[in-house]
């Protein structure tokens, strides 16, 4: 049965005003976008009811203790104790039926939530199939079932991705596209072991067709679902692109633990790791603050849920139309604002341009992999990170994902925000300014120097400041950085010198592949 509302709120109320005594469901809130909503949530509205956290037990802590963690978090600083306490756990799993909660407590859930925010996904790009089904779809559907059952829904936003269409032409409009497949196909597929036991690639590949990889087909299939099954309901979708750290709000250059998507990038090009990028320096790379993305699904959910909508509703967050960023100029603002703010140690001088083809694949090995190989040694004969990853494990992971960000940039689509900003300009006055997703407004260079800022803080628990020392510290790596090329002149040349013989044939080899490294 459509649940239904009666208009009283005037179209141009505030969104503080819709959010006053609202019961709030979140899925995926100790995640990293989770995190900012739930603030962001707090902070709308001091009247607020409830902000009920779909949390399950994990990696040995409970969910009390999850919960425990993200409120002690610097996010969370400004809220009184008072406050915190309006942030309730709810111990479910995403994919179950009635999402596992406990019969009281679903009842209780029905009786008394208005609003529905499902951020929750498996994030990783090449999640196997049969994973990337059960929580991205499955997991959709049993927050769909959720919602529908809700005694009174108000409004239900959907955190999809703007990769989800990576299978159309080069211009996507905020709708929702065709799926291939059908998803409730899909769904049913989960349970085809005779499938799954047979892992046959070209078969997945089939299923999978046009789209680069299983988190944007399955994110894909969610939307068909949405469009299909809440018709009727108040709901929306949500796309942001490549999300980074905060711009703003709550705070300035909030990373979280910097391990979602391009943000583990960030840090190890600040230590001088990683220091390249595969891709076209003159393709667009569609970054957006974290906090433009929430904005935009708060006033999404204020927006549904104030207006009797025909269908679902879709925005983009996203920056291409209204604010190109190439990679060439993502490059220099790295360059730019990693000398200006540079971490207390780092390994290398942090620098780093785009490269394409055999050229990224030469240094990527030469730079990247063989020194991994050579620190592998000491780590394996010492049995150091025993309890993490290997450099090497890193630095191929690091690989792995910088080409898979390549086939979106490679592709270079563009992305209509018509619907966001005419969704934008229906807000009140008073709600311009801080719930602002327009990403014209956005000074890119500014949002790198946050977010870099944002890493030494809250992910290597540095100072904000930069000092002098942290000056003379990375001119000191410049200086090093210019000896250790006379280092490998020096080193080939007396590599060379037994087989060229003479001094002047010696010195032009060694120039020359030093020239080459150079340039590569």
């Amino acid at each position: 049965m459509i649940a239904v509302r009666t208009d009283d709120e005037p179209k141009r109320s505030t969104i503080k005003s819709f959010f006053a005594n609202k019961n709030v469901f979140v899925t995926g809130g100790t995640g990293f976008l989770g995190a900012v909503l739930v603030e962001s949530i707090l902070s709308t509205s001091p009247d607020v009811g409830n902000i009920f956290l779909l949390v399950r037990d994990k990696y040995g802590a409970n969910a009390h203790t999850r919960i425990q963690r993200l409120l002690a978090k610097p996010l969370f600083k400004a809220h009184s104790e008072e406050a915190l306490k309006k942030i309730v756990p709810v111990i479910g799993e995403l994919s179950e039926k009635n999402l596992g909660i406990r019969d009281d407590e679903l009842q209780r859930l029905r009786d008394t939530v208005n609003i529905v925010y499902h951020s929750a996904a498996t994030i990783k790009f090449h999640t196997y199939l049969k994973t990337a089904i059960t929580v991205n779809l499955i997991g959709t559907y049993r927050t769909i079932e959720f919602a529908k059952s809700l005694k009174r829904l108000d409004s239900y936003v959907y955190l999809s991705t703007a990769f989800c269409n990576a299978d159309q032409d080069k211009f996507i409009e905020e709708k929702v596209y065709t799926s291939v497949q059908d998803p409730y196909e899909m769904m049913k597929l989960v349970n085809d072991d005779e499938l799954w036991q047979r892992n046959s690639a070209p078969e997945i590949q089939a299923l999978v067709g046009g789209h680069p990889n299983t988190y944007t087909f399955t994110k894909q299939l969610a939307e068909n679902l949405l469009l299909k099954e809440m018709a009727g309901y108040p709901a929306g979708i949500v796309r942001p692109s490549v999300v980074y750290g905060t711009y703003r709000d709550p705070i300035l250059g909030w990373v979280g633990n910097a391990n979602s998507g391009h943000l583990g990038l960030l840090v190890g090009y600040a230590k001088g790791i990683f220091r390249t990028i595969s891709g076209n320096g003159e393709s667009s790379i569609d970054i957006i603050p974290c906090d433009y993305v929430i904005n935009a699904a708060i006033t999404m959910g204020w927006y549904v849920g104030t207006r009797k909508t025909e269908t679902i509703e879709v925005i983009h967050s996203t920056c291409g139309e209204r604010n190109r960023f190439t990679l060439n100029q993502f490059c220099d603002a790295l360059n730019e604002n990693v000398q200006k703010n540079p971490c207390d140690s780092i390994v290398w001088m942090p620098y780093t341009k785009p490269r394409e083809g055999v050229r990224y694949e030469v240094f990527v090995f030469l730079f990247h992999l063989l020194p991994a190989m050579f620190l592998a040694i000491p780590e394996s004969l010492f049995q150091f990170g025993k309890s993490r990853k290997s450099t090497l494990e890193y630095m191929q992971l690091f690989h792995k994902g910088s080409t898979v960000f390549n086939y979106f940039l490679h592709k270079s689509l563009q992305y209509s925000v018509k619907n966001a900003l005419r969704i934008m300009g229906e807000l009140h006055p008073d709600d311009l300014d801080r719930y602002q997703y327009d990403a014209k407004n956005c000074d890119w260079s500014k949002l790198i120097e946050n977010c870099f800022l944002g890493i030494r803080r809250y992910y290597f628990h540095e100072s904000y400041e930069t000092t002098m020392w942290h000056r003379v510290m990375f001119k000191i790596f410049q200086v090093l950085y210019y000896v250790g090329w006379v280092f490998i002149l020096a080193l080939i040349y007396f590599m060379v010198l037994p087989l060229a013989g003479t001094f002047q044939l010696t010195f032009a080899i060694a120039s020359s592949v030093c020239l080459f490294l150079i340039w590569l």
